[in-house]
């Protein structure tokens, strides 16, 4: 029989006892005792419940996205352009015209 400390109040405990008496937390039997703070392994099972929980991209609604994104762009672009060539033919056509006297 070996003392050991209870993984949930801390106080020593008979490595033989089935639970805590102060606490009632179980205690581990056999030869390796698990110590607070040690990494326990996932099982099978709960390793394919965490994975079927994982969230899945959509690739498609990004490229939907991106291309109505880029196709607003390529709009305002072409009215931009368009605003700008009707004002610099209007500059130029005063160039051309030189002043009137009056």
């Amino acid at each position: 029989m070996a003392l050991i400390a209870c993984p949930d109040c801390g106080k020593e405990v008979s490595s033989n006892a089935p639970a805590c008496p102060g606490c009632g937390s179980p205690i581990a039997t056999g030869a390796s005792v698990a110590q607070r703070g040690d990494i326990i392994p996932y099982s099978d099972q709960e390793v394919a419940v965490m994975l079927s929980r994982k969230k899945k991209t959509s690739h498609l609604l990004h490229l939907f996205l991106t291309i109505i994104t880029l196709g607003l762009w390529v709009v305002v672009w072409v009215i931009v352009a368009a605003s700008n060539g009707s004002q610099n033919s209007a500059i130029d056509k005063r160039i051309n015209n030189g002043k009137r006297l009056r």
